[in-house]
């Protein structure tokens, strides 16, 4: 048999069966409908189809729009956590301000005979390796050269220039600034001065004390006001150490100055102790 015949005896088996198909349904009435039938049963398959691939696309585009939201909810919490750290740096900033002005009030007080300015560090010498800073408040605010400078711990300073409206301060830690001062139960004198050596432990000298002094580690130094600059009392520091000096002569102590001279950022002025 060649594949012709083949050809027609399939043609004619699938006219056979689509007859058969056809005399059913028009024996149960159905004639009609045939063609909607046979086409709603090769839909149903592409229907069912579309339908899982339309589900799954509904799924996939409620979870993106469920991730798009948590994405934006989480840059507005990323918003306002920034925002809430700003605002507790700013709070902190003010409390330490205010602890400190605080302060400052409570010792001016306590020296309520001296004229004195409240003033803010704004700017540090990054190159002096004695902490020098640089104030907000000057001349024409009554603050001069060799005024002392403050803070509620003791003494910062001495100012060395001044402007309008601002004035250079050299530490205590400055080989250039000079304190007299007694320490100890028997109120022994000597002279507060920076170091090189020592000024970058936060560390400044107190030179010519007795051989016999009875000065030891954790006595505090105070100044003696006797001079020109300093007025009496003022608190520079705590004795760290004693020793002999290089001569031989006297004894020499290491003072760390209570005051915060690296990190100071409010000090008041002492412009006029008379």
């Amino acid at each position: 048999m060649n594949i012709q015949s083949k050809i027609i005896k399939a043609l004619l088996a699938a006219l056979l069966v689509m007859a058969g198909i056809m005399a059913y349904a028009a024996s149960t009435g159905q004639l009609t409908t045939l063609p909607q039938n046979i086409a709603g049963a090769a839909a149903v398959p592409f229907q069912k189809f579309t339908a899982v691939i339309g589900n799954k696309l509904e799924v996939w585009s409620d979870r993106n729009l469920n991730i798009d939201n948590i994405i934006r909810e989480n840059e507005k919490l990323k918003k306002d956590l920034a925002i809430m750290r700003s605002k507790q740096i700013e709070y902190d900033r003010m409390a330490m301000e205010n602890k400190e002005y605080k302060e400052l009030l409570g010792i001016i007080d306590d020296i309520s005979q001296y004229s004195t300015v409240d003033a803010n560090v704004i700017g540090r010498d990054g190159m002096d390796k004695f902490y020098s800073f640089t104030i907000d408040k000057g001349d024409k605010h009554g603050i001069g050269v060799n005024d002392v400078v403050m803070t509620a711990d003791g003494v910062v300073g001495v100012v060395v220039e001044t402007g309008p409206n601002f004035a250079r301060v050299s530490t205590i830690l400055s080989p250039a600034v000079s304190v007299g001062c007694i320490a100890g139960g028997e109120r022994d004198v000597g002279i507060v001065t920076g170091s090189y050596d020592l000024s970058e432990s936060n560390i400044c000298t107190m030179h010519y004390l007795p051989k016999d002094t009875k000065v030891k580690a954790g006595d505090i130094v105070s100044t003696t006001g006797y001079g020109s600059v300093f007025p009496k009392d003022l608190i520079v520091g705590t004795v760290e150490s004693v020793d002999i000096d290089s001569a031989g002569n006297s004894k020499v102590a290491a003072v760390k100055p209570a005051a915060d001279l690296t990190g100071v950022k409010i000090v008041f002025v002492i412009t006029d102790f008379s």
